[in-house]
Parts: C-alpha cells; sequence; structure tokens
C-alpha cells in the first residue's frame, strides 16, 4: 500500500489514507507490503522511467518523512510544500510562507532538511 497517513484537501481538510488503515491492520498481526514514498524503489522506478539524470529531478511534496525523506534516500532534490500536512505546526496558512525560525525549527525536529521550500504548487 501507499504508506501516506494523511493528505490536505483542496478545501483544507485532512483526509485518511491508506497507511493508516495499514497501520491498524499491521497492529491487529496483519502484515502489509508497502511501495511509495518513502520506499527508494518507488523513487528508482520513477527516475528510471524519466530517463534523466538525478540532477535534473526534484520530487515535490508536503510531507518531511515521505516525501522529502525518500527524495534523500533516492539522491534527488526535494520541494517542501509547506501549506500541506505539516503546516499547523508552521503556524501558516495555505499559500503563505512561514516564519523561518518555525521552518528551521521543524525540519531539526523532524530531522529532515529538503533542497527547496515554497508556501503552495498549483498548476
Amino acid at each position: 500500500c501507499n504508506p501516506d497517513n494523511i493528505v490536505v484537501m483542496s478545501d483544507g481538510s485532512i483526509g485518511h489514507m491508506p497507511g493508516k488503515i495499514a497501520q491498524r491492520y499491521e497492529s491487529m498481526g496483519g502484515k502489509c507490503t508497502y511501495f511509495g514514498k518513502p520506499h527508494v524503489p518507488h523513487f528508482e522506478t520513477c527516475i528510471r522511467k524519466l530517463g534523466l539524470d538525478r540532477n535534473r529531478i526534484a520530487h515535490v511534496g508536503d510531507s518531511l518523512h515521505h516525501d522529502v525523506a525518500g527524495a534523500r534516500a533516492a539522491g534527488i532534490s526535494s520541494v517542501f510544500i509547506v501549506g500541506g500536512i505539516h503546516r499547523d505546526e508552521l503556524g501558516s496558512a495555505i499559500g503563505e510562507m512561514p516564519d523561518e525560525t518555525a521552518l528551521v525549527n521543524l525540519f531539526q525536529a523532524e530531522k529532515q532538511t529538503p533542497t527547496h521550500v515554497l508556501p503552495l504548487f498549483q498548476i
């Protein structure tokens, strides 16, 4: 399953993801196979399919544990979106950059530092 636990929905609410179900199932004695962020095989598959050098690839996401950690483990750059699942910890609204001290404190507490930081990713 995809190990993500939560997602921030377009209205700002929190949605539950397959990783949360998998954790509960494992707590009852079940076994799960994980594929996806932050596991390196997921990133390696994407890198191989892109056919680009690693230095030309950046992974964009809002999770320090799944997106940033996975990109780092795979040897590619990361773009951390602050308006996602960590926004309450950072004290910022969607689309706004938090105070730099809040960012540094979060990165130190989580032992994950992204290559780049953006307030929002929108196409």
